[in-house]
């Protein structure tokens, strides 16, 4: 799709060429036709001149008067002519030599003009015109070759060609200047929506050209919208989910109740009801604040979150005598939310913890696009449940305790990201092997 910034600049440089181009053509023109005009009326005062030296004889002869001609019309093939007739006379330039230049006998104050080929191909311009003197009617042609006015004409065109090429691309580099200044409001915008993804700041800037004042208002309404409705869309579920908890601690109680000892079976499938609908409402409460919370996307410092989460596993697991270790790339960055990051990295130590032997692993490499993987000694996934892992309430053995959400919430956090979750089995500790590939950062 050819961009904004792209179309003007096509259409301005298009209406440019177009405008530049007519304005060769009409300059050309232009110098064409003063220059072929001055020429006719000095060739016609040239006429006037040389009819001024032209007289009949006693026999009624055409005759010049030598001293009135110019050299240019003596010398042989100079590009100036002349013919003059009168009835059947007719008198010719030394200049055309052994050639002729065609001219019709013309009545008084009669003009004709016409292009013909001259001597050696010559281009000539040829002014006739009519007089009458002595009572005798005389037809006098001037020619002019115009090969030299037209050589000149090109060395102006081509010039004048090159300086508006030069003065094209000077604009096209001036209005493409100016394409990108009107643009930049835009850019800015750009920048507040990653500012406002960021948490940086909570509504985009008016500030900004009028064409676009009302398009960064309406974005700001959308978005306060969304807030709202999704403050709304939480604390209702919240509601919900405090009118069910109360619930099922009625029937906890109700479960411990002294009568209910000589029903154990009943009890026991009472307590495991309840057990699973409160994974199910904390799972929910969690998919609810990814999928309907506008998260400031913040840079976490992954060094001291990662060091405080892997102490609180080794409290949590110290009997078990877990040996944790982690490694962070010095050009890693995260940006999200930091109680994302750690539900993604809690539920993955937490996994590793539960199954391995005794190691588990935690490095983070990338840059823009941070790696996150967890690895453990522990016996690992067969291959064929590897997919598996990521489903609700699925756990690989019943006989580990779990409500089996732990992964399938790192796997919503994940695709909230637009990041990728994969197992598979771990070549340097042979467990299982997790891990979180984020995209590049967006700017």
């Amino acid at each position: 799709m050819l961009s904004l910034k792209g179309r003007l600049s096509w259409s301005l440089t298009l209406s440019l060429v177009l405008l530049i181009s007519l304005q060769w053509l009409v300059v050309t023109y232009a110098i064409n036709k003063l220059n072929e005009d001055q020429l006719i009326k000095r060739l016609q005062y040239e006429g006037e001149s040389l009819l001024a030296g032209i007289q009949f004889n006693a026999s009624n002869q055409l005759e010049i008067d030598a001293k009135r001609l110019s050299a240019i019309y003596q010398r042989p093939f100079s590009g100036h002519y002349y013919v003059v007739i009168s009835g059947q006379q007719r008198l010719v330039s030394r200049s055309l030599w052994d050639t002729d230049i065609p001219i019709d006998n013309l009545e008084r104050d009669q003009q004709a003009i016409h292009h013909s080929n001259g001597p050696e191909s010559q281009s000539l311009l040829i002014v006739s015109n009519g007089y009458q003197k002595q009572g005798q009617l005389i037809s006098i042609a001037i020619a002019e070759n115009l090969d030299p006015l037209k050589a000149s004409i090109k060395r102006f065109q081509i010039m004048y060609a090159a300086i508006s090429l030069f003065g094209l691309i000077l604009l096209l580099a001036i209005q493409r200047w100016i394409i990108q200044c009107a643009l930049l409001p835009l850019k800015k915008i750009q920048n507040d929506i990653a500012k406002l993804e960021r948490g940086e700041i909570s509504q985009l800037s008016t500030q900004g050209p009028e064409e676009i004042a009302p398009l960064i208002n309406e974005l700001n309404h959308l978005l306060q919208s969304i807030q709202q409705k999704s403050k709304r869309s939480r604390e209702s579920l919240g509601n919900l989910a405090h009118a069910l908890k109360t619930k099922l601690t009625l029937l906890n109680q109700t479960a411990e109740r002294p009568e209910m000892c000589t029903l154990p079976e009943i009890r026991e499938t009472i307590y495991a009801a309840t057990d699973c609908l409160d994974d199910i409402i904390q799972r929910e409460l969690k998919r609810a604040r990814l999928m309907g919370d506008v998260r400031p996307m913040q840079q976490i410092d992954l060094k001291t979150e990662i060091a405080q989460l892997t102490h609180t596993m080794r409290m949590i697991y110290k009997e078990k005598i877990v040996n944790i270790s982690w490694e962070v790339a010095e050009e890693t960055k995260f940006y999200g939310d930091g109680e994302d990051l750690l539900e993604i990295l809690g539920n993955l130590l937490d996994n590793a913890c539960k199954w391995c032997k005794r190691n588990v692993s935690l490095t983070v490499t990338g840059s823009d696009a941070p790696i996150f993987v967890v690895e453990d000694d522990g016996p690992g996934c067969p291959t064929h449940e590897l997919n598996s892992l990521t489903q609700r309430g699925f756990r690989a053995d019943e006989n580990v305790a779990g409500s089996g959400l732990g992964l399938a919430i790192v796997y919503d956090i994940a695709n909230g990201y637009e990041a990728n979750l994969n197992f598979s089995r771990s070549a340097a500790l042979g467990g299982l092997r997790a891990e979180v590939r984020f995209p590049p950062r967006k700017r």
